[in-house]
């Protein structure tokens, strides 16, 4: 099992002790290799272009090296993400008179819980034109329940991905635009204005004559988060609390919420 872990930790590297593994072996190569040209006997010429083939070869090294770096901070990041948005959708646990725990769900955490399905949504790869649309339309008519420079942008950029794929461009073309509509709405998801579960994750929590009020609007089954208890705008340098990435990043640890009698 240890041998299985240590290649493991060479062909997938993902913290940051398995790069420093990867960075030292390549040290040890290097001067193994160096000590050989050296102990070559080569003339002037020779060694000097045994030093550089050397170069070369540990310059590609460190590129790949890199790479590999790149892909673990990209995906732990995602993970990272996913495991925020499961904490924000997590029920409450309630401690009953009998002595035994039961799971609630509160209108915040089914906000979050529906907030998380968009944005699963919204990075969810091999997804069909309609599919696509129909999760760009959820996600244009949530976020148009509140008017701020935020709102606008995703509106906007859901409006224009829309549009070039009833044109027809393929998904190569999109990348960059769906990667831009998935970063503005997780901003969305991690300011509390818009989803409350959010404010219990920020270092400084709002004020409470700040925090959002529910109201039931008659159209659903339940209470529902009314954009007119909302701040009806935000300054135009879009300066919304979010969740920062050093937040998300301390999310390491599994929560466990305590019990609320």
């Amino acid at each position: 099992a240890a041998a299985r872990r240590e290649v493991r930790r060479r062909m997938d590297p993902r913290s940051a002790a398995d790069f420093e593994v990867l960075y030292n072996e390549l040290e040890r190569w290097r001067a193994a290799e160096a000590k050989r040209v050296r102990a070559a006997g080569l003339g002037p010429a020779d060694r000097q272009r045994a030093h550089q083939a050397l170069l070369h070869k540990e310059t590609r090294l460190l590129q790949t090296i890199d790479r590999l770096k790149a892909a673990a901070a990209k995906e732990g990041r995602a993970e990272r993400v996913q495991r925020m948005l499961d904490l924000l959708a997590m029920p409450k646990k309630w401690e009953l008179s009998d002595g035994e725990v039961t799971e609630v769900h509160t209108p915040f955490t089914t906000r979050a819980a529906e907030l998380r399905e968009l944005y699963r949504g919204l990075t969810a790869p091999l997804l069909g034109v309609d599919e696509r649309l129909d999760v760009l339309l959820h996600v244009k008519w949530t976020v148009k329940e509140f008017d701020c420079p935020l709102t606008r942008d995703i509106v906007e950029l859901v409006d224009r991905e829309a549009d070039l794929l009833n044109r027809g461009r393929g998904e190569k073309a999109l990348e960059g635009l769906r990667r831009r509509v998935a970063n503005l709405f997780l901003r969305f998801v991690e300011t509390p204005e818009f989803n409350p579960e959010a404010a219990r994750f920020l270092k400084i929590p709002p004020p409470p004559n700040q925090q959002p009020e529910l109201e039931y609007d008659g159209s659903s089954a339940g209470p529902a988060l009314m954009s007119k208890t909302m701040p009806p705008q935000f300054p135009e340098n879009n300066n919304q609390r979010h969740l920062s990435e050093e937040v998300v990043e301390g999310m390491a640890g599994d929560y466990n919420p305590s019990l609320t009698h």
